[in-house]
């Protein structure tokens, strides 16, 4: 194939990157007069289920964002074919992929990553609400405009959850979809999967902002067997954030999706806490046996040892204030 001139109505003015299915375009619209990226995929090189595979992909992709018109997703304007190419057009960012920034260790204050991560659970509760899940959440499907804004892309694996085709087929039991360093246990599984998919990658995501690692390191079964069986470091183990965070970061990197944040929007709404410095945190169960066994205490001592041993417990404000009660009552 020689120099590509054109696609359709737009003129090709160069190719931003390449992608798992073909090249990324910088192409003009010369009928609204606007920039655009085009993301194609040339079917001349794969055997014919392989390109009926990926052709499904990119009709998935325009059906899943299509109906999602938001400031922190990428927009989609256009599908079509040409001769050996399917393409999309796309929203033009003046920007990086946040996998860029991380490779180069660039750094992120606190304050930075949080409004960046209340940005991506804000697209992804409003991809969830349309019935879209995202399913393959990750630093290079997040770009970061030339104002650090987040921008959601790549709904290439998208899963329309109403009964749309193929859609169904995709999430299959023994189906995999995603990449595995950001996938659910649930997802590597190939069980059942939902919009908590979405909220574990993201905790991934977030982990890896906070500390420049991945909570999951490792390839293969190793990998798999991390994601499904161990819990990482703290973040705060790592470097130096609120503790309040781990609490954060451990719910939604939850193995059971029942114990997940069940929304992007709750895992959204526990930052915003943690931000105002009013996060509550959950006690643990070995925490909440110990302050069962002395919150009806009169006995001053049993809630100093429930102090000592919980120090930024979940009951330690409650332990205080009863302890103030208790002296009172004596004096």
């Amino acid at each position: 194939m020689g120099e590509l001139k054109s696609l359709g109505r737009y003129q090709i003015r160069g190719v931003l990157g390449k992608g798992a299915m073909g090249l990324v375009y910088d192409g003009h619209d010369a009928s609204l007069n606007r920039r655009v990226a085009i993301k194609t995929i040339l079917t001349r090189d794969l055997d014919e289920a392989t390109a009926r595979d990926y052709e499904k992909r990119f009709q998935r992709e325009v059906r899943a964002v299509a109906r999602l018109n938001h400031p922190h997703i990428v927009q989609v304007y256009d599908f079509g074919t040409e001769g050996e190419l399917a393409y999309i057009v796309m929203e033009y960012i003046e920007g990086k992929e946040l996998k860029d920034h991380l490779a180069a260790k660039e750094p992120f204050d606190l304050g930075a990553i949080f409004r960046m991560m209340g940005e991506l659970l804000d697209a992804l509760e409003f991809a969830h609400q349309a019935g879209v899940i995202h399913r393959d959440v990750k630093p290079a499907n997040v770009m970061l405009d030339a104002g650090r804004r987040v921008k959601l892309t790549d709904f290439g694996v998208a899963r329309i959850t109403e009964a749309e085709g193929d859609s169904a087929d995709m999430t299959r039991a023994g189906a995999m979809v995603g990449t595995p360093s950001y996938m659910s246990p649930e997802q590597l599984q190939g069980q059942p999967i939902d919009r908590r998919v979405d909220v574990f990658s993201a905790g991934v995501l977030f982990y890896q902002l906070l500390t420049g690692k991945k909570p999951f390191e490792g390839s293969g079964f190793a990998l798999a067997k991390k994601i499904v069986q161990d819990d990482p470091a703290p973040p705060s183990s790592i470097m130096q954030i609120p503790p309040a965070i781990d609490r954060v970061v451990a719910k939604a990197l939850a193995k059971a999706p029942g114990r997940r944040y069940q929304s992007a929007r709750e895992f959204a709404e526990a930052l915003a806490l943690v931000r105002e410095g009013k996060f509550v945190e959950e006690a643990s169960e070995a925490e909440q046996e110990f302050w069962n066994e002395v919150k009806d205490s009169d006995d001053p001592a049993d809630l100093e040892l429930y102090l000592a041993q919980f120090p930024t417990g979940a009951y330690v404000e409650l332990a205080r204030t009863k302890m103030a009660e208790l002296g009172a009552k004596k004096s």
